[in-house]
């Protein structure tokens, strides 16, 4: 039961008069919310909870709206998501890219913009229509003098054209890094294809925006990552590969810096034994304030896409070029050294024979030398037999998984391999009968889209976005399994379930006003779920500018009135030439509008004297105040009216 309010208890932060799902253990769902130095007060009735404000308390009337616990997204890459909007990459991520013909249409049109010797970098990344292949001769034909480096989607393989090969030094005699294959014709030759992150690296090393990414650039991809998080309604992330020591800490110098707002959990990945073996002897857990360092992370197959998933059944096209990225003993030793430093290890493994290696070398490392929950994990784990789930059980590993994968992959998966594997994909419903720990987590940029609706999608409707076909019906989710997995499931996977995930006294007040009710609303609805409002903390982190902060109302006429402006999505957005911004006067009233860059500075600004009420719009030719062109990336806008401002992200395309 809920603790009652001691006298001298009081709220600097109430939102009342809506329905606040607090995924308690009872999953109890109340009006309203006081917040006191940034954690959970009480939950109540509106009547209750505005009964604590004291002098200076703050409010947002819901009006009806639905609050939940942030979302904690268990598999997220921050710095790397927040990298694939810097203006220096090609933009190859889908819409814009979905096929061959695109991506070779798109880059023969931007190397004529370039001079000959000038990188090609794609940010991550570009997809394909399934069973269509590319390779460096297809690029050679429109981008012969220029390197490119180009990943896929999936970040499980990359092309390059000859000049890129040329550039590394890559030829008939290079040898394979381990764990990954320089795919290679009958004659040897490389075929441009790199398979998995080592490979990839030889020239991603080189190009433009990935091995020469300075602190600075780093710092603000920090930055727009967490913004982006904010924006669809997640208050923690664990980024589960940290490429780096140098990430590691640079993250904890943001966070120390005082700039980190969004609770972080990451884990360093390890390519092979000897680093392994070194890095656990030198490197600690760090934990500074929002930031904590606290696990390790390896790879054991690759992805579908690039047909390396490490299936038993070889003749499926999703394991034609399968091969494990490190065999059974030399897995063992790994997971038992990182598993010896008294940290989390997690495994990325899709297929069944992967997945039925990592189970057994984690269950040897706890064998000889136990100790009280690892919880360790499986990343992804998209087709495990009925025997693993069994040892899943038994061992209490978790399974971090991507059910928007089956909103937006489904159709292919079936189609890269037979009914006997898709039988298997994610049961989900299963896994939460049997006592399975489940987390959620969107991996961008290897997912299309970070929403989490397409993760609710997924997981309550299981339902193919392209096709609407539905996969494996008996393992649809309620929404209120979906939520608590997503909330409680994903803070249970990065040890933090007694500060997060659920809005009870003495949690963090993290928390999300959402557009619709997750639990009444039409599933067929799903996708046109979005966050409004994000809190980590007590603090305002996102705003879409539709719940307005007042002081607490002291009698039903000081209620709050009706905003004076709204804000309506900008067309096109993204854009590239040109976009109309548009916004609602509820009256007569003078109008500032102003774009900004993530770092706060200012782009363009335009004031209107006596703006006449109802809907305008203004279009924006994308250039700066001094009429230079803006480059591409995300760019805010704020629109003020007198003391109230609405402010709105534009995703300009160059």
């Amino acid at each position: 039961a809920w603790s009652p309010s001691l006298a001298f208890d009081k709220a600097d932060f109430i939102i009342y008069n809506g329905k606040v799902i607090t995924v308690d253990p009872q999953d109890r769902v109340v009006e309203a919310v006081a917040i006191k130095d940034g954690k959970i007060l009480q939950a109540g009735t509106t009547q209750e909870i505005l009964q604590l404000a004291d002098a200076d308390c703050k409010s947002i009337d819901l009006r009806g709206k639905t609050v939940t616990p942030g979302l904690i997204d268990s598999h997220y890459h921050l710095m790397y998501y927040g990298a694939q909007f810097w203006p220096g990459y090609l933009n190859i991520r889908h819409p814009v890219v979905t096929s061959k013909a695109d991506l070779l249409q798109l880059l023969q049109q931007h190397v004529a913009s370039l001079q000959p010797g000038e990188w090609i970098s794609g940010n991550q990344g570009f997809t394909l229509r399934m069973f269509e292949t590319i390779n460096r001769g297809d690029l050679d034909a429109v981008i012969p003098n220029n390197p490119a480096y180009l990943r896929h989607c999936s970040g499980q393989y990359s092309v390059v054209n000859s000049a890129a090969l040329d550039s590394a030094g890559i030829d008939n005699n290079t040898p394979n890094p381990p764990g990954s294959l320089i795919m290679r014709d009958e004659q040897g030759n490389p075929t441009g294809i790199l398979s998995h992150y080592p490979a990839e690296n030889l020239v991603g090393q080189y190009a433009a925006g990935y091995g020469d990414r300075t602190d600075q650039q780093k710092f603000e991809d920090i930055e727009r990552g967490q913004q982006l998080a904010f924006e669809a309604g997640y208050t923690s992330v664990q980024d589960v590969i940290v490429g780096s020591i140098r990430d590691i800490m640079l993250y904890k110098q943001y966070a120390d810096s005082g700039l980190l707002k969004i609770r972080l959990y990451a884990m360093l990945y390890i390519d092979v034994e000897q680093e392994a073996d070194t890095l656990a002897k030198i490197f600690k857990p760090v934990d500074s304030g929002l930031f904590h360092f606290a696990g390790w992370k390896l790879a054991m197959d690759g992805g579908i896409a690039a047909r390396t998933t490490l299936f038993y059944d070889k003749s499926l096209y999703a394991a034609q070029i399968s091969y494990p990225y490190h065999t059974q003993d030399e897995l063992n030793r790994m997971v038992q050294t990182l598993h010896n430093t008294g940290l989390q290890v997690a495994v990325h493994v899709s297929g069944d024979e992967g997945i039925d290696m990592t189970l057994t070398a984690l269950e040897a490392a706890m064998k000889a030398n136990p100790r009280p929950e690892p919880r360790h994990r499986i990343e992804h784990g998209l087709f495990p037999t009925a025997s693993a789930l069994q040892r899943m059980k038994e061992n209490g590993i978790i399974l971090s998984t991507q059910p928007q994968w089956i909103s937006w992959y489904s159709d292919g998966f079936e189609q890269a391999t037979d009914a006997s594997a898709m039988a298997n994909l994610l049961p989900m419903k299963s896994m939460l009968d049997d006592g399975i720990h489940l987390a959620f987590g969107c991996d961008v940029p290897a997912s299309l889209y970070q929403e989490p609706k397409w993760a609710f999608n997924g997981a309550i409707l299981r339902r193919s976005v392209q096709s609407g076909i539905v996969y494996n019906p008996e393992q649809k989710l309620s929404a209120q399994e979906a939520l608590r997995i997503h909330t409680m499931g994903s803070a249970y996977a990065g040890f933090a379930e007694t500060t997060t995930g659920s809005l009870e006294p003495g949690k963090f007040a993290d928390l999300v006003i959402w557009s619709h009710d997750l639990y009444t609303m039409s599933p067929s609805k799903l996708i046109d779920l979005a966050a409004e409002l994000t809190m980590v903390g007590g603090r305002i982190v996102y705003d879409a500018g539709e719940n307005v902060v007042v002081s607490v109302a002291s009698s039903p006429a000081e209620l709050p009135i009706p905003r004076r402006v709204e804000w309506l999505q900008n067309y096109p957005n993204p854009f590239n030439a040109s976009t109309t911004l548009q916004f609602v006067l509820s009256a007569t009233a003078d109008v500032e509008i102003t774009l900004y860059t993530l770092r706060g500075e200012e782009l363009r600004k335009w004031r209107f004297e006596s703006c006449p009420a109802g809907l305008r719009t203004l279009n924006w030719d994308a250039v700066d105040q001094a009429g230079k062109p803006v480059a591409g990336g995300m760019v805010l806008c704020s629109i003020r009216v007198g003391e109230e401002r609405v402010v709105a992200k534009l995703i300009l395309l160059k």
